[in-house]
């Protein structure tokens, strides 16, 4: 009983391996006859990648040069998700030094503008507070009564004695 069993496993796995081998061998007969077919879609369909292909990503990074080479036109920009490394392209670098905060739009690893960096926005904020401080004022009209009595709270107080032992 265990030679019938034996024989009964190999032809099976026999089967097996046989039916995987057919199986890949038709998939090779099937691949090249699609072939051709893919190729007359392809190049209606091909133009397009090629547009795609052709025209990257615009990115911009804003941050400041840490390395510039304007006579080979290389820069290294550090921005906050870390350092980029452009070509100038067609931009002149003569006017930037390391150092520099600025506004790079690139792509592919050229840089297509160089702008210097405008200042921060939080500088406007601050102008724009005393003026509305400024006309809240009037209508508090209470608020100068109150400056005495913080007064006597800005004078030092007095040292306390030393803790004797």
């Amino acid at each position: 009983m265990k030679k019938i069993f034996a024989v009964v496993m190999a032809v099976a796995f026999a089967f097996s391996v046989a039916g995987f081998a057919i199986a890949a061998d038709n998939a090779m007969k099937a691949a090249p006859a699609a072939a051709p077919a893919a190729e007359k879609k392809a190049p209606a369909a091909a133009p397009a990648a090629e547009k795609k292909a052709a025209k990257p990503k615009a990115q911009q990074v804003t941050g400041t040069i840490e390395a510039l080479d304007a006579a080979a036109g290389t820069l290294t920009v550090k921005g906050k998700k870390g350092n980029v490394d452009l070509k100038a392209g067609k931009v002149k670098l003569g006017d930037f030094k390391v150092g520099d905060k600025v506004v790079v739009k690139y792509a592919d690893g050229t840089a297509s503008s160089v702008k210097a960096a405008k200042a921060k926005k939080a500088e406007p904020k601050a102008d724009a507070k005393p003026a509305a401080e400024k006309k809240a004022a009037p209508a508090a009209a209470p608020a100068p009564a109150a400056a005495p009595a913080a007064a006597p709270a800005a004078a030092p107080a007095p040292a306390a004695a030393p803790a004797k032992k």
